[in-house]
Order: structure tokens, then C-alpha cells, then sequence
């Protein structure tokens, strides 16, 4: 994995900002160096001057911009500063069913591993549309192309009719997806037949302990009198439906949200208690509670998820001391305390956007990949359809390596 210091990393901002965020690193940090005399005078403009400053006019994220700017003139004057770099997941969505399922072509894509390049998912299936189109390729456009990904990637059948219609593009669209994502898109098919037409809610607990629960709901049409006529009054109710297609969605949903509470607990852990805990790893303490405390509950239950799963979830951190060290396989802590960043350092979540000092750039996108990895290496999503299913459920995964996705680049950019 790339490393950059802290001033490396606002430039990657401030390109990203005005409009490169799709480029390689290098391309980002050589466009700010070749510009910067440009650049660096914006801060000190007025605000009528800003407004028609060619730069600021043509940065997609003007204001983000800006405060880019700002931090860098004082970064490289030695002055502290309190602004955020911005590192967002490249397609999180594609990401985590790549891992679920260990397809490595389909992570090649979206930069869980390593091309040598900052992919763009969106626009390679773009492309690969357009090289097969026979006729018509100049009708498709890459916006319309990205809709469809996302929505068919969470089962939509209705969005990829309604932009392709039911020709050729449309049958261009799947063979494409077959092909280029044969991995996560056997598995988003795969995923639909998880759905129970007599369930009143599909639920599963996921490694840290977190209950995602998703109920059906479907429409359900009464009549009342108005003005001596009927009105159709249409209202959601929690009912079984023959036939569902969320069931991907709230999967991938439900794991997206585990990520981002692995993530803030990987990254602001209490540096004391980890080394208490290495010290008790070291000193070879086995104890265990003679009478289970509710934080020995807890500990517990996150245990026996890790053994269902092969996922331990940073959570446990919080829950062992010496009282109840010796319920956890000493080598799966150390492993975990291990991959910690040496130290701890705030980050702001919006979603699969990262926020944190561009002191930690290096340390958020590794601590994102040994999640990642962890997934990669897990059998979460077996236990997840097991849960659903209620009896066990095996899935045959594919040939990615997690050793892979701990080393690369893009996943976050």
C-alpha cells in the first residue's frame, strides 16, 4: 500500500475536490504541484474575487476546496490545523459482496485489490457495454450506466428496463455484469432466494454483536366514503409478500454499517486499555470470571459469533480485562490488537466517507483494508444466510486472497 505524509495527503484532497477524485495518487499530487503557485493565492482572495476565480468556478467541490486550501497554506507555514481530508469508498457497495463471496475479478474492479490503478467501476462497466454494443453504443451514457449498477447490485430488475429498455442494451447490460462481476453478481442472484414468502421479518445478528432487523412490508388498499364516493386509501402494513428483492440491499446495508462501527473502534481505541491488554497477553494470563459479569455476557456472545464466523470484531477490546482475559484465544487478540493503528486518532463517518487529520491518511485506508480482509477471510455471509434460512448453509467461495486486499491501494480514494 502507497503511503503519503501529511502534506501529500491535502493536495490528494484538494485535487479530489476540484474534480480529480477518480484519478492515481501520483496524478493528483503532480496536478497540485504543477498548479500550486495558482493555488495557494486562492486563500488570501476577497470574496468578489473568489466568486469568478477560474479555479474555484471549476471545482466541483467548491467550498471543500477552498477550506482544502486554507489548511495547506497553514500546514506548510508549521501551523497546526483542524481540517479533515475526505477518503470515500471507491463503490462500497461492489466492495463488500466482492469480499462476501472471494471473488477476486469482481474486487479487481473495485479496488479491494491491486491493478496498479485507481478503477473506476462504473465506467469500466461503461466501457465494456459500449465494446460490445453492435448498434446504438452512443446512446448509453456512463451516468445512466452508474444508476444501473448501483440499483442492480440491491436486486432492481424495474431500474435497468426502465434505462435500457428490453433490447439489446438490456441483454448487453446483464451479459456484462455476468462477465465482468461474475462473482458478486452470482451472488446478488443468489442472494434473492433467501427471501421467506411467510415471514413477517428477515433478521440476522451480525459479528459485533448488532441485530439487523428488516420487516416486510407491503401495500394495502381500503375504501372510504368521500363526498358520496370512494377514495382508495393505500397504506404500508407488516405482512409476508410472496416475493421480495431487498434482500441484498439489507445485506449489503447491514455489513456497510459494520464497517463503519469496526472502523471507529479500531481507530479511536483506548491506547491504555490495548496496552494493559498486550501486558496480560504477555505475562501469559488465562483467568476467567468464577461468576459471569453482564460485561462477561457480552464478551461471551461476541465470542461465539467470532466462532461462527471467524470475524472478531474490535468490540471485544472494550469487554476484556485481566478478570476475563483467558475466554479469548490469546493468539486471535493479539492478532487483532496487532493490526491496530499505533495510535489512536478521531474520524468523522458520513456513510462510506472517511474524514480524519491528514496526519492518520495512511493509517484510516489500512485499518479499512484489514477490515476488508477480515470479511474476506470470514464466513459471514453463510452465517447471515443460515440465520435467515434457520439450518446451516455453506458457501463456496473464491480464490481471493486476503493477504491481497490488506495491500491495496484504492479502496478508499
Amino acid at each position: 500500500m502507497q503511503s503519503f505524509t501529511s502534506l501529500e495527503y491535502l493536495k490528494i484532497d484538494i485535487a479530489s475536490n476540484f474534480g480529480l477524485g477518480k484519478e492515481n495518487w501520483d496524478t493528483r499530487i503532480s496536478w497540485f504541484d504543477e498548479n500550486e503557485e495558482h493555488l495557494v493565492v486562492i486563500p488570501t482572495l476577497t470574496a468578489s474575487a473568489l466568486k469568478i476565480h477560474p479555479l474555484m468556478k471549476l471545482a466541483d467541490e467548491p467550498a471543500l476546496f477552498y477550506a482544502g486550501l486554507q489548511a495547506y497554506v497553514k500546514a506548510k507555514a508549521g501551523q497546526d490545523i483542524g481540517y479533515p481530508i475526505s477518503l470515500d469508498a471507491t463503490a462500497s457497495g461492489a466492495q463488500i459482496l466482492s469480499v462476501l463471496i472471494g471473488c477476486r475479478k469482481s474486487a479487481s474492479l473495485c479496488n479491494v485489490v491491486s491493478t496498479g490503478n485507481r478503477e473506476d467501476l462504473y465506467k469500466n462497466v461503461y466501457q465494456s457495454m459500449r465494446d460490445r454494443l453492435t448498434e446504438n453504443a452512443a446512446t448509453i451514457d456512463k451516468e445512466s450506466v452508474k444508476k444501473t449498477v448501483m440499483t442492480s447490485l440491491y436486486g432492481s430488475e424495474q431500474m435497468p428496463k426502465n434505462i435500457f429498455g428490453e433490447g439489446e442494451q438490456l441483454t448487453c447490460f446483464y451479459e456484462t455484469m455476468e462477465t465482468e462481476l461474475p462473482g458478486i453478481w452470482a451472488l446478488n442472484t443468489a442472494l434473492l432466494q433467501l427471501w421467506q414468502k411467510d415471514a413477517l421479518s428477515h433478521d440476522w445478528v451480525l459479528p459485533d454483536n448488532f441485530h439487523s432487523k428488516n420487516k416486510v412490508m407491503g401495500k394495502r388498499t381500503e375504501y372510504a366514503q368521500f363526498f358520496n364516493g370512494p377514495v382508495e386509501v393505500v397504506t404500508s402494513v407488516n405482512a409476508p409478500q410472496e416475493k421480495g428483492r431487498s434482500m441484498g440491499a439489507n445485506i449489503t446495508h447491514s455489513i456497510d454499517g459494520m464497517i463503519v462501527r469496526e472502523m471507529g473502534r479500531r481507530c479511536t481505541y483506548d491506547r491504555q486499555k490495548v496496552k494493559d491488554l498486550l501486558f496480560l497477553l504477555a505475562a501469559g494470563s488465562r483467568t476467567k470470571p468464577s461468576r459471569m459479569r453482564p460485561q462477561d455476557d457480552r464478551l461471551e456472545t461476541i465470542l461465539m459469533h467470532y466462532v461462527r464466523t471467524g470475524y472478531l470484531s474490535a468490540r471485544v477490546i472494550d469487554l476484556l480485562d485481566p478478570i476475563n482475559i483467558g475466554m479469548i484465544d490469546p493468539d486471535a487478540l493479539f492478532g487483532l490488537l496487532n493490526t491496530l493503528p499505533d495510535a489512536p486518532f478521531e474520524v468523522l463517518t458520513v456513510h462510506d466517507c472517511f474524514r480524519v487529520h491528514p496526519n492518520y491518511g495512511n493509517d484510516l485506508r489500512q485499518q479499512y483494508a484489514h477490515i476488508l480482509a477480515d470479511i474476506a477471510d470470514s464466513t459471514i455471509l453463510a452465517d447471515i444466510a443460515s440465520q435467515i434460512l434457520q439450518q446451516e448453509v455453506c458457501v463456496e467461495k473464491g480464490d481471493l486472497d486476503p493477504s491481497e486486499v490488506r495491500s491495496a491501494d484504492y479502496q478508499l480514494s
